[in-house]
């Protein structure tokens, strides 16, 4: 297993900040704004109600997921049943954690899309299976090529991993692409992982699916979502699984096995969250449009040549020299923290990852330290 590239990153931004530069730290997904003060009174007064310092129910609190249904109808148009199809989870990645433990074994093999979210590959790693990477390329504009994918590695999967939005490149699918993977699926008995932890913050044009609006998509696929991004929760670690019920009973049987389930306290807050309403929901995605429309011309002014995201809150960067080595001299020069794109597998490397988790001014600041950078490191920029 290699070093989580974030823990690395801690310990320089501990010695930058010693120094008495200022930090502007662009790696780490963790959303800058504040959680809603509707969402932290939930959560304050859930936290009194003696129920909920108890251990929590395994399934999950009825009202958040009834009102996870609610919210799902509406934004998906797209029936669940409250008791067999969802699951509430510590946090998404926990849950795309625990459903290769409960379906792969010695040998399996999950396909899954490179460059990638690191528990996207870790998982299976740790299962004790094998990980076919899809590769992601900038001329079919970061999405994967499914006809590509070998016979041999098909009748072996059991797991097909997506991801749009996607993190860390920023592409994103239609519909016709979702059932081109279920139908895949289905034809060779695989699970369909889709991972739509960003299934809020898309740009332009190119609003998200989940991919149980597609034709046959119950058979086979489970939908991870997260609280994290669009309601700024990162800390409070509440996500949700939907889809399949026979998956979905076989990820709660496995978590039973290793955990209590959610805090319901924090899923008290979830309800408040989807109480938002759309209006929040939008004004959270047009923030991190904007950033988006600075981000990417400056970098390109500098000299860079990003594609310009069509959802999740990333730019994907290609550079000129190893990104370890360009994201640690960055940060120890400028105090500013990008991700090496080796972070996210062998088809990360020669890129970084920026994350837009700063307003404009900073994102301007850490631009301007960038392109400092690169005029005192002239062979970084990509050729």
């Amino acid at each position: 297993m290699p070093p989580y590239a974030f823990g690395q990153l801690d310990e320089l931004k501990m010695e930058v900040a010693a120094e008495g530069k200022e930090l502007i730290d662009l790696s780490l997904g963790s959303p800058d704004r504040p959680t809603h003060p509707t969402v932290l009174k939930a959560l304050y007064d859930g936290m009194h109600k003696l129920r909920n310092q108890q251990y929590p129910i395994f399934s999950g609190l009825p009202a958040f997921k009834e009102r996870i249904c609610e919210w799902f109808s509406s934004r998906f148009a797209v029936t669940l049943d409250p008791a067999t199809h969802v699951l509430p989870l510590i946090g998404s990645k926990e849950g795309i954690g625990h459903l290769a433990f409960a379906y792969i074994q010695e040998g399996d093999i999950t396909i899954t899309p490179s460059p990638y979210y690191p528990v996207h590959m870790r998982a299976t790693v740790l299962s004790g299976g094998h990980v076919y990477e899809l590769p992601l390329k900038p001329e079919n504009q970061y999405v994967g090529d499914l006809d590509a994918i070998p016979e041999d590695v098909l009748i072996r999967a059991k797991i097909l991993i997506l991801s749009y939005p996607h993190n860390p490149t920023g592409a994103s699918v239609n519909k016709a692409y979702l059932k081109k993977a279920v139908d895949l699926c289905k034809k060779y008995n695989i699970i369909l992982l889709n991972d739509l932890a960003y299934s809020e913050i898309w740009f332009d044009e190119h609003k998200s699916c989940s991919i149980l609006e597609v034709e046959g998509a119950m058979d086979v696929a489970i939908e991870f979502h997260t609280f994290s991004k669009t309601y700024n929760m990162a800390g409070m670690r509440l996500g949700f699984a939907c889809g399949n019920p026979e998956i979905i009973h076989t990820l709660y049987k496995l978590k039973t096995n290793l955990d209590y389930g959610v805090c319901m306290g924090i899923q008290e807050a979830g309800i408040a969250a989807l109480n938002l309403g759309d209006d929040y929901r939008e004004e959270i995605r047009l923030e991190y449009e904007r950033r988006r429309d600075y981000l990417v011309p400056r970098l390109r002014n500098i000299g860079f040549k990003p594609m310009n995201p069509k959802g999740a809150m990333y730019v994907w960067v290609p550079i000129n020299v190893t990104s370890l080595e360009f994201a640690t001299k960055l940060l120890k020069e400028t105090g500013v923290s990008v991700v090496p794109g080796v972070t996210f597998g062998a088809n990360g490397e020669g890129h970084i990852r920026i994350a837009m988790v700063q307003d404009v001014q900073a994102l301007e600041r850490a631009c301007d330290g960038i392109e400092a950078f690169c005029k005192s490191h002239p062979l970084a920029l990509q050729v």
